[in-house]
């Protein structure tokens, strides 16, 4: 009686052979897959050769499933990584905050540096084109400005003897001097619509041999000198332009008129500019002052 390895003798040569070959080509597959495949969990997922899991109890006493154990084993490998991902994103935040800071205090430290150089002394005599406008000879009465710029002056000139006094005590060790300088200038196209007559803008400048203070705070005292006291309306900051130093503008009452003047400090010098206001506003005086400040100011 044949079996399912015997070999018939009615067949035609080779084709028991081949019987043979594929029932040995079976038991080869078993035995290959029951090699290299890797067990797997109750639940499907596959687990580390070698390794046989088994319900254990707890420390309570309870059984803990295989499944359980598989599930726990990859939370605890995911709870890791996103530890060791958190340092590094923190490590990482940490070098990038030094880097900003540092990179700012260059900025500034650069800042601070290129001021200095920049904010030379003031042109005295005042030059005769500042900003594209051309400077005014003659009476300032007959410009319509007089009462206005006689008030400016004597505010502008009590604050610029303080801050020389100022100097001076600083500097006991040598003297310190101070050149003065002024020019009206015209504005072209521009006309007063209260007075009907051309519109016009006073510069009055000081220029020290000694530093008479922060830029920062000399402005703010210039400003509050030609305010008054009694002011309701305190300066404010703007762009100072390529010559440096910190500059603020604001609006005050000057022989009865309201008049908008914008002013800077550096090291050495403070310069101030004014107009009325209905000839020429804050914001077209702050523009034209960092104009006016190439040819008013070295570098």
């Amino acid at each position: 009686m044949a079996g399912p390895w015997t070999i018939s003798r009615d067949r035609r040569n080779g084709e028991g052979g081949g019987d043979l070959r594929g029932a040995l080509s079976q038991v080869g597959s078993w035995s290959r897959r029951a090699l290299f495949t890797r067990p797997a969990s109750p639940r499907g997922k596959r687990v580390r050769r070698g390794v046989r899991l088994t319900s254990r109890p707890d420390r309570s006493g309870a059984i803990i499933p295989a499944d359980s154990q598989v599930t726990g084993t990859v939370s605890t490998i995911r709870t890791r990584r996103a530890v060791s991902v958190l340092a590094v994103m923190t490590t990482a935040a940490v070098l990038l905050t030094w880097a900003t800071v540092s990179l700012a205090k260059r900025g500034i430290a650069s800042s601070e540096a290129a001021v200095r150089t920049s904010a030379g002394p003031l042109v005295i005599p005042a030059p005769r084109i500042a900003g594209g406008l051309p400077r005014r000879f003659g009476s300032i009465s007959r410009e319509g400005a007089g009462p206005i710029v006689t008030e400016l002056r004597q505010r502008f000139g009590a604050v610029g003897a303080g801050l020389i006094a100022d100097a001076r005590r600083a500097a006991a060790a040598r003297p310190v001097g101070a050149a003065w300088t002024s020019g009206l200038y015209a504005q072209p196209g521009h006309v007063d619509p209260v007075t009907a007559r051309p519109a016009w803008v006073m510069y009055l400048g000081l220029d020290a041999n000694a530093k008479i203070g922060v830029p920062y705070d000399v402005i703010s005292r210039l400003m509050m000198g030609i305010l008054g006291r009694y002011s309701k309306v305190g300066p404010w900051r703007v762009p100072a332009g390529h010559r440096g130093g910190s500059a603020n503008c604001t609006v005050t009452w000057l022989a009865q008129t309201q008049v908008s003047v914008c002013g800077w400090a550096s090291d050495h010098t403070i310069g101030v500019l004014a107009s009325p206001t209905s000839a020429t506003n804050v914001a077209e005086l702050a523009t034209l002052m960092i104009k006016m400040r190439f040819d008013l100011q070295n570098q």
